[in-house]
Parts: C-alpha cells; sequence; structure tokens
C-alpha cells in the first residue's frame, strides 16, 4: 500500500500502534498528504490530515498515526525536489525553513538544484533569500552550496555577494577560485582576476588547465599580450600544463583585438597542433572591413534585425505593459530619455544598422532597440536610485552601449546589461568593459 493513501475503515502507516481510528464509508478513498509535518522527538510525529477534508467529512471520526523521522525526513526531501523541478521556489523555501526548524540538515545537492533554479528564473532576490536561510540554519555549508552562490551571483550580475562568498568561504578548493577568476572575466574585471589568480599562488595552490582559460581571459579583456603570453609559457614551463585549443584560441583573439595581425599569424604557424576551424574563425573575423565585419556579426547572432526587433519589442509589451496607458508611459519615457542623452552629447550612430532604409527609418529602429525599451520600463517602475538590470540574448550595439553609459550619469542609476557576451555595469557615465567587448 501506496504511503500517504489507504482505502479502509482504519488506517495504520506502521508498526506502531495507532493512536486513533478514521471510520469512512466503504467505498470512501482518503488521500493524506504528509509533506507538512511537525514533530518534536525521534519517536514519531504526528499528521495534521488538512483541514479541507476535516471540513468536508465532520461526521466521520478522524483518525492520527505515527511514522518515524526517517520517513518523514524523506517525504520532505523528495516533496523538495519536485518543487525544484517544478520550479516553485518558493515552495521550497518553506519546505527548507520548516526541515530546519526540525533540526533536518538539508541536502547539499538539493540547495544547490535550488539555486540553479534561482539562476535558471533570474530570481536574484530569492536566491539572497535562500543563501541568508542557510547561513543562518546551517553550522557549516558545504562547499558544493557556496560554489553556487558564487556561480548565481555572477550569473545575475550581482558581484558585491559574490565576492562576499569567496571571502566567507571557510576552506577554498581549487574548483572555487577558478569560478572567481571566470566571474570576475565574464563582467569585465580582468584586474582583479589576476590579483585573485596571484593570490591563488601566494596560498601554495596549484593551478590547472581550467584556471589558465580565466587568467589569458583577463589578459584578453586588458588587451595585456605581454603578461597573457608569459602566462601561456609559464604553463607548461611552471606546471607542466599542455595548453588546449581553447587557450591557443585566447591567444590569437588577444592579439587580433589590439590589431597584431602579423603576430597572430605568426603564433598560428608556430602552433604545435593542427589549428582548428575556431582558430581560423577568431583570425578571421578580424581581417574583413568594418561594415562586413558588422554583416558578420549580425548574421551570428551579435545585432538586431528589423524582424527580430519587432519580435522583441513585441513579447517586451505583451509581457511588462498590461494595459495601452503604460505601454504609452514606455515610448514617451524612452523619447524624453533620448533628448535628454542627447543634449548631454549622444549622436546616434546609424552604421550599426545594415538594412538599406532611409536615414530616418534607420533612426527610429535605433531608439526602439530591446535594451532600451526595458530601461524606459525600468525607470517608470521603480525608485529613483535602484539598480536596473537588463537580460539580452543577443550582442549589445555600439549605438545602445554609448547611449546606456550616458544615460547612467543623467539618470543617476546603476544600469547592468547583460549581452550574449558579457555584462556591462554601467555607472556615472562609464561601462565596466572600458568599451572594450
Amino acid at each position: 500500500m501506496a504511503l500517504g493513501s489507504a482505502t479502509a475503515r482504519s488506517v495504520s502507516f506502521c508498526s506502531l500502534p495507532p493512536i486513533g481510528f478514521l471510520i469512512l464509508p466503504p467505498t470512501q478513498k482518503v488521500t493524506i498528504n504528509i509533506s507538512r509535518v511537525s514533530f518534536q522527538k525521534p519517536v514519531g510525529v504526528v499528521f495534521d490530515l488538512g483541514l479541507r477534508f476535516y471540513a468536508k467529512k465532520k461526521k466521520y471520526l478522524v483518525v492520527v498515526s505515527r511514522v518515524s523521522q526517517r520517513e518523514v525526513v524523506n517525504v520532505q526531501e523528495e516533496d523538495l525536489k519536485r518543487l525544484c523541478r517544478q520550479g516553485n521556489v518558493e515552495a521550497a523555501l518553506e519546505v527548507i525553513d520548516e526541515m530546519y526548524g526540525n533540526g533536518v540538515t538539508v541536502a547539499s545537492l538539493s540547495l544547490a538544484e535550488l539555486l540553479q533554479v534561482c539562476m535558471d528564473l533570474k530570481l536574484l532576490e530569492v536566491g539572497k533569500r535562500l543563501h541568508e536561510l542557510v547561513m543562518r540554519l546551517s553550522p557549516n555549508p558545504s562547499v558544493i552550496v557556496f560554489n553556487k552562490l558564487l556561480d548565481m551571483y555572477f550569473e545575475l550580475g550581482d558581484i558585491l555577494s559574490a565576492c562576499q562568498v569567496f571571502d566567507e568561504m571557510p576552506d577554498r578548493t581549487l574548483e572555487a577560485w577558478n569560478r572567481m577568476i571566470l566571474g570576475l572575466v565574464k563582467i569585465g574585471r580582468g584586474e582583479e582576476a589576476l590579483a585573485i589568480f596571484s593570490k591563488l599562488k601566494d596560498d601554495g595552490i596549484e593551478p590547472d588547465a581550467s584556471t589558465f582559460i580565466g587568467v589569458l581571459s583577463a589578459c584578453r579583456c586588458l588587451g595585456a599580450v605581454e603578461e597573457g603570453l608569459a602566462h601561456f609559457k609559464s604553463m607548461g614551463a611552471d606546471y607542466g600544463i599542455t595548453p588546449s585549443m581553447d587557450h591557443y584560441v585566447i591567444i590569437v583573439d588577444l592579439f587580433a583585438k589590439l590589431q597584431m595581425i602579423v603576430e597572430a599569424k605568426e603564433f598560428i604557424v608556430n602552433m604545435p597542433i593542427e589549428p582548428s576551424a575556431m582558430i581560423w574563425q577568431t583570425l578571421e573575423k578580424y581581417l574583413k572591413n568594418e561594415r562586413v565585419n558588422e554583416l558578420v556579426s549580425l548574421r551570428t547572432g551579435s545585432g538586431l534585425n528589423l524582424s527580430h526587433k519587432k519580435r522583441v519589442k513585441s513579447n517586451f509589451v505583451s509581457n511588462k505593459i498590461n494595459t495601452i496607458q503604460e505601454e504609452s508611459r514606455v515610448y514617451e519615457k524612452l523619447k524624453s530619455l533620448h533628448k535628454g542623452v542627447n543634449e548631454d552629447g549622444n549622436v546616434l550612430n546609424t552604421r550599426y544598422m545594415l538594412h538599406n532604409i532611409d536615414q530616418e527609418t534607420e533612426e527610429k529602429a535605433l531608439l526602439y532597440h530591446s535594451e532600451r525599451l526595458a530601461i524606459a520600463y525600468g525607470l517608470i517602475s521603480t525608485p529613483p536610485g535602484t539598480t536596473l538590470r537588463i537580460i539580452k540574448n543577443l550582442r549589445i550595439c555600439g549605438d545602445c552601449h554609448n547611449f546606456i553609459k550616458i544615460l547612467s550619469n543623467v539618470e543617476k542609476r546603476e544600469i547592468i546589461v547583460r549581452d550574449n557576451k558579457r555584462f556591462h555595469h554601467f555607472r556615472d557615465g562609464k561601462c565596466s568593459c572600458g568599451d572594450y567587448w
């Protein structure tokens, strides 16, 4: 007989004697939800059969039965896993709070799974609540939880919280160091990433191939060719690590970004392994003239074509603006923002539009890019000074980048934009990428 369901005149879930009886009609079936339970001692627990059942079946006697604590814990753990799979984060938090309240330790993998759900659904504030709950109730969270917290905060653009988690880690594994380095690189903090690498070496920890992916990427972010080559050579000389194709791609990209095309070609020719297609694609994108390069970027999803722009705008309006009046407010706000930004020195750059259309149409197309609409909506929907977080699956265009830089200074707001390449933290008229992305 399945646990939690019975069809009988009396119900008993285990060998422990029942405290009472449940008198039912011969055909009456009872389904008992045992996910919400309370117990004080390990000898057993008392079921709450639910008010709805009791209200409907007042003429029958309600039974209370005992089960073991282990059975209840198993049910709660299964309930937590189910809620994670469903993405029901709020209910999962309630189960975790109840489990901790009953003295039950929540499995690290379950906590990590729930943090992953927060990442996938972009629920930063809920993730923070879970973080606070774990730190308050768990005496010694595992490294699995700490690593997943790092991933979540970097993925959702909360750098300060990520650094706080790293500082609070009692035992830092190499994986944690690597996540910290790569996370900082991802948001354009190359210098800080290299500082973490120096601290790693000072602590006597030996880096691995993944560490150098982050280190070389940090040098690429900073445009530091000499330092990048020094770290590349030290992989084999100091640590016996054979560079993979990914390491070579980063060095080629580092050369080519600085227009050191000759050096990039020489580096490729001297590679001890056969260059992959990615090596040539990385070099090729810098060999094309500016206009053609923009076409390549657009074809690979790094720009907005008109049909996609209309679809993004439509999704934005349908999901975020519930009334025509609110829609009108967003567009009016965006127009006023452009007026203020233009007065501050910004000029629309239509070279980012690759369609054969007239100047006026090009300017309108730029005006209504999805990130600008999202920012306009955020400004009219949040209190002054609130940080805006914008996430998009396409690369931000140069004109929008310049627009948001100036806007951050005009509106006195921090604006965080996550495109398909990296995080851009706009504040006081500057971007964390240093206009290098």
